[in-house]
């Protein structure tokens, strides 16, 4: 019997098929797709569509994702369009009526919201071991890009909010009680204790922090990047953006870092090279400082928690959630043997 677990996160719903899809999509945005082939993910339903012109992504959102957060993340989307047509990210398709996005009903009756976004080329971050200096490098675009997604969700009238996510590392209430769906003994001690010592110092500091307009989910299968020369050619998935202070949405991303560079370096230092490239374009404070190795333990144990609830709750994404877990246990337990008191540039 899957889990019960009140987390939208694991809701599990029918999926959509390929060829419901197709007709769906020639409705919304007239596309005759050549192709369509389901993509890999944990929580919707997403394709990729090879047209005449070019291949495109079409994403189906889950029948339980509200509208407004949507709408968040294709007006971040649009505004980096028009204000940042540098940062390498997706642009959005509309439909045949102009919208950003389209209400449809599913062959199973499912409400859904679909958008279609530009095909980015590249390999993932994570397809093979980088380099400290491709960290580096990662860190400064998320510093560029982290300003202009601030940026836009300050100026938007009335302010962008982003989705009260479990995946926010400040809303412990939503992950901690998911921590008995861990069923490695080892992992679920670890995490726990995690937990509980952020619980009453770490989150209480970072929540007296200013809460920004973040993308809050840069890790290794949301980067493109070409190998020879190394540049990043796109960041994906703005579907965790979330309100939370600056570094705790750079904390998220380092935390993925130490298993980008294989197993030769020491444990903490691709989260040095990823945060002093940050630093390159935005200069922490003292005490963000002092908060960001505790909040990178802190991401390496809720990624274990929320992973392990979403594959106990629903079966169809148990592979998927689940196929970083040893990974976690690794880095979790290495990580947390030789946690730094302070990291950054005035460390």
């Amino acid at each position: 019997m899957p889990a019960p677990s009140p987390l939208p996160l694991t809701a599990a719903f029918i999926a959509l098929s390929a060829e419901n899809a197709r007709r769906l999509l020639a409705r919304t945005h007239g596309l005759t797709a050549e192709t369509i082939t389901r993509l890999p993910t944990e929580r919707d339903d997403t394709f990729l569509v090879r047209t005449e012109r070019a291949p495109l992504v079409a994403k189906f959102a889950h029948p339980l994702d509200e509208p407004r957060y949507l709408h968040d993340q294709l007006a971040v989307l649009d505004g980096l369009a028009r204000e940042h047509p540098e940062l390498p990210v997706q642009r959005i398709t509309p439909t045949v009526e102009g919208a950003l996005v389209a209400r449809v009903t599913d062959d199973a009756g499912q409400e859904r919201q679909v958008r279609v976004l530009s095909y980015l080329d590249g390999e993932p971050l994570g397809a093979a071991p980088r380099s400290l200096a491709a960290m580096h490098s990662l860190g400064a675009l998320h510093a560029r890009l982290a300003a202009a997604i601030a940026d836009i969700g300050d100026t938007d009238r009335p302010p962008l909010m982003g989705s009260p996510t479990p995946w926010n590392l400040l809303n412990l209430d939503l992950y901690a009680p998911q921590l008995d769906q861990i069923r490695d003994d080892e992992l679920r001690a670890n995490a726990g204790q995690v937990v509980d010592e952020a619980r009453d110092a770490l989150l209480p500091a970072a929540r007296a922090l200013p809460a920004l307009l973040a993308h809050n989910d840069l890790h290794g299968d949301n980067v493109l990047v070409r190998s020879e020369p190394f540049a990043i050619t796109g960041v994906l998935d703005f579907g965790d953006m979330t309100r939370t202070p600056r570094v705790a949405d750079l904390a998220v991303a380092a935390s993925y870092a130490r298993g980008r560079v294989g197993d030769a370096r020491e444990p903490w230092d691709a989260a040095r090279a990823y945060v002093a490239g940050f630093e390159t374009e935005q200069a922490l404070t003292p005490e963000e400082h002092a908060l960001v190795p505790g909040l990178v333990v802190l991401r390496v144990a809720q990624r274990a928690i929320l992973n392990s609830a979403i594959a106990a709750a629903n079966p169809a994404a148990a592979e998927y959630a689940s196929r970083n877990l040893s990974a976690i246990a690794r880095d979790l337990r290495e990580l947390r043997a030789s946690i730094p008191s302070t990291i950054g540039a005035r460390a």
